[in-house]
């Protein structure tokens, strides 16, 4: 194997003491030499004890972690924390990270990177997520389905591998799935354990957010390869429980409507920029969701195929979800309703 590349980590957090200090001693036990890494994390102002265990780090690996402020305590959007934490990588590849994102494989980062070192063609690789032992019901249903918002399984590429394997291309030497980053069969991918070039990055703007980096190499005429790995996988901890987990969604889509839907260049629907095969897929989606049947059919097929009862609660999480959102968007547009 060639000399590894440089690492560079984005990692934002906020608040996140329940599993910041796992996700980090997690990740310096990964087999990837430390001098061809960097961490450079994005904190929007956490009032528990996230600051004091990632200093703690940093004491450790003082070359290593990068702290900086993320002044508006998101995550996404142009001047969020992953944006001004990627413009100060250094490194030939990019790791995007979440703070419950747990790499519970020693070799997950060197494997990761091999698979970039080895196939000039791809552009980035994408980890699948681990069905939790124990966990919740949710947690286990959102290991299973890759994704945390299930309203988006149509579009996840996570998602879309799980459900749809014989869609993609399929590596049997090095046992990953390979997609082709389109705009008429779009899927997106970008967060919770993705690595990608860094030339490849900022060609397309760096990051606003996972779904709108996705669609803006979609839309640029190079072909972007994504490599989906089999067995290369990481632990989403949420520790959510069903009504907590739609309120929180509930509140992303309402900062989306608010403050997080100007200068986007993915919408999920919309007359002017989208046209009519994106806008009905959108429809679809919302009406399969509310009538529950098809969500129902799929739930069943996957829990067979998996072995994974979890997935009972898919027809269930859909329509609420998808309630959520209505209601969401009616207070937001409507009603002009504050949090």
């Amino acid at each position: 194997m060639e000399k590894y590349p440089k690492i560079s980590v984005v990692l934002v957090t906020y608040n996140g003491e329940k599993t910041i200090e796992d996700c980090l001693k997690l990740f310096f036990e990964q087999t990837y030499p430390k001098d061809k890494l960097e961490m450079i994390v994005a904190d929007g102002g956490s009032t528990d004890k996230t600051l004091s265990i990632i200093k703690n780090y940093q004491k450790k690996y003082p070359k290593i972690i990068k702290l900086i402020d993320n002044p508006k305590k998101y995550k996404v959007g142009r001047g969020g924390g992953a944006d001004i934490a990627s413009k100060k990588a250094t490194g030939e590849f990019i790791l995007m990270i979440d703070q419950d994102n747990l790499l519970i494989q020693k070799f997950w980062l060197k494997s990761m990177a091999e698979i970039l070192m080895k196939n000039k063609t791809l552009s980035c690789v994408q980890s699948l997520t681990l069905i939790p032992e124990g966990g919740s019901t949710i947690d286990r249903y959102l290991g299973a389905t890759g994704i945390e918002d299930p309203f988006a399984i149509p579009y996840s590429l996570k998602s879309e591998v799980i459900l749809h394997p014989k869609k993609f291309e399929f590596n049997k030497k090095e046992k990953y799935f390979i997609y082709t980053i389109s705009k008429n069969d779009f899927c997106y991918g970008g967060d919770n354990g993705f690595l990608i070039r860094k030339k490849d990055f900022f060609d397309n703007k760096g990051y606003t957010q996972d779904i709108d980096n996705f669609y803006r190499m979609a839309l640029n005429k190079h072909k972007y390869n994504v490599a989906i790995p089999l067995d290369l996988k990481v632990f989403h901890k949420t520790s959510s429980e069903f009504f907590e987990f739609v309120k929180k969604r509930g509140f992303y889509v309402r900062y989306y409507l608010r403050e997080n839907i100007q200068h986007r260049n993915f919408y999920w629907i919309s007359l002017e920029k989208n046209n009519f095969k994106q806008n009905l897929k959108f429809v679809k989606n919302v009406f399969y969701n509310l009538i529950i049947f098809p969500r129902l059919f799929d739930g069943i097929k996957m829990a067979i195929k998996q072995k994974e009862f979890s997935w009972l609660v898919h027809p269930i999480l859909t329509f609420a979800i998808t309630l959520n959102y209505i209601y969401s968007f009616l207070a937001v547009r409507i009603l002009n309703k504050k949090d």
